[in-house]
């Protein structure tokens, strides 16, 4: 084998192994994380985000997972991509239990337990992207969104994603993200949302650099697997409902998807989903801004206020839950237009709380939809009491 492709395994197989060894610490699985230890793994692994088992289980609420990892000399304040901690995140999901083993063990929390600081416009330093910079000596295909060709490069040693936006986003103006953009862009951080990094403008094409995720998408998911079971659909929805509320959260306006599909939502290493494409709505808004109706690339007509419309992506949620439910091929929907479309569960295996929420989440009036902090509270208590009643822990 030619020592380079050699070199290519290694790294994919140690990613694999660290993926395995993440995806143990997130579902709660004690036996298969014991062993993997035992077998000589160190519990300070990180995955592309720099987050741990540790940061993993301690966002999870998985407490003997925290005691298992400490016992194995885990390092507690090992920080994320975030300057987060697992103390961090315990606070974050307000896991008292687990908060007081981490500070008993030294845990520190270095973002909440100091002043906040603030960073002058002069300090934001823009990164820009050389395309000399990018191997392509390796590359290859990946689908990693809808709205553009992507592939997998590298840049400065790490596996990146480059994406050349498709023509029909930026015709007939040539788009370009302006220094702004980018740099709200590169400051939007959360686990549950891919990492953007920069864009390139080369010639006449587009290019945006963002993080590579190895595991494909939930599109792919779906085909191999047709329907998940409820624990891992509950699990990958809080994922979703985590990420768009960090979103719709943002401030001064929320930042929303609109184009919410299987397709964009992809698997991480430690068996999570992360939102790609959340950027595209800026491509439009920049082609016709001053524009009170835009002619979308579907042939509909997007109302300049529509960029500022969270219950769309509510009701993409709705439907893309559904699916992960019962199974449904949803991918070639319309979600905006399926007001015909009839919700019918199997409710033998749907508990009925969370049939009422996707049927809310889907209605055709939009004041009818929950905001996704409502959804978040729903899918934690039900996760939490079929964890109760002897299921498989799924958050």
């Amino acid at each position: 084998m030619d020592p380079m492709q050699e070199d290519n395994y290694s790294d994919e197989f140690d990613m694999q192994l660290i993926g395995n060894f993440l995806s143990f610490a997130s579902r709660g699985d004690r036996v298969g994380l014991n062993q993997m230890l035992r077998d000589g793994i160190s519990p300070n692994v990180q995955d592309y985000d720099k987050r741990t088992a540790l940061h993993l289980a301690a966002s999870e609420g998985h407490a003997p997972i925290v005691e298992l990892l400490l016992h194995y000399k885990a390092n507690v304040n090992l920080k994320d991509r975030w300057q987060r901690t697992p103390l961090t995140d315990a606070r974050l999901y307000s896991y008292r239990d687990i908060c007081r083993i981490l500070e008993v063990n030294g845990g520190k929390d270095f973002i909440n337990d100091h002043p906040m600081t603030f960073r002058h416009e002069q300090d934001c330093i823009e990164m820009n992207f050389d395309i000399s910079e990018l191997n392509t000596e390796q590359s290859s295909i990946v689908e990693q969104g809808v709205f553009g060709e992507s592939v997998k490069v590298k840049w400065r040693g790490t596996w990146v994603v480059k994406t050349v936006i498709k023509s029909q986003i930026y015709h007939p103006v040539k788009m370009i993200l302006s220094a702004k953009d980018n740099t709200l862009l590169r400051q939007l951080q959360h686990p549950n949302i891919l990492q953007f990094l920069g864009s390139i403008v080369h010639r006449e094409e587009m290019i945006l650099i963002t993080q590579h995720l190895p595991k494909g998408n939930l599109d792919g998911i779906l085909t191999t697997k047709v329907r998940l079971d409820i624990p891992t659909a509950l699990r990958y929805a809080l994922d979703i409902a985590r990420g768009m509320n960090y979103l719709h959260e943002h401030k001064p306006l929320p930042i929303v998807h609109n184009h919410l599909t299987p397709r964009n939502l992809l698997l991480d290493e430690g068996g999570h989903l992360k939102i790609g494409d959340y950027w595209v709505q800026m491509l439009y808004e920049q082609i016709h801004p001053n524009q009170d109706n835009s002619q979308r690339n579907d042939g509909s007509i997007m109302s300049s206020n529509q960029s500022n419309d969270t219950k769309k992506d509510i009701r993409s949620f709705g439907f893309i839950f559904y699916q992960m439910l019962e199974g449904r091929v949803l991918s070639n929907m319309n979600f905006d237009k399926s007001t015909d479309f009839e919700l019918r569960f199997q409710i033998s295996r749907c508990p009925n709380r969370i049939q009422q929420l996707i049927q809310h989440c889907t209605s055709k009036n939009p004041c009818q939809r929950p905001s996704f902090s409502s959804v978040i509270e729903i899918l934690e208590e039900v996760s939490a009491y079929l964890g109760r009643a002897g299921c498989s822990p799924v958050c």
